[in-house]
């Protein structure tokens, strides 16, 4: 995942759980916008806004868009982006850090 200073992002091999996809869900891309959500925001602190995704959403043929999001943890100079895979409660989680 790729986050641009412009509020805009790439994706490589995410989100996977999409039903009806096609393709090879490692190598599936998406692009669109993200935002940081307000600190008193119920919903994903940093949501994510795709307008393709590849084998399954074109915002340009189907209209709409995609959601997703993830929760943040660590610390400003060392923030860690997360999200849980499947059921919450399995405390399994994707965790994203900063390359750059």
């Amino acid at each position: 995942m790729t986050l641009d200073n412009d509020g805009t992002f790439s994706t490589v091999g995410w989100p996977t759980d999409l039903d009806g996809a096609t393709g090879d869900t490692k190598g599936r891309t998406g692009s669109g916008t993200w935002k940081l959500a307000a600190v008193n925001d119920s919903g994903w602190p940093v949501s994510f806004t795709f307008h393709k995704i590849s084998g399954f959403w074109d915002s340009d043929v189907n209209g709409g868009y995609y959601g997703d999001g993830l929760y943040v943890s660590g610390s400003r100079e060392n923030p860690h982006l997360y999200g849980y895979v499947g059921d919450p409660d399995s405390c399994e989680i994707d965790t994203f850090t900063r390359n750059s």
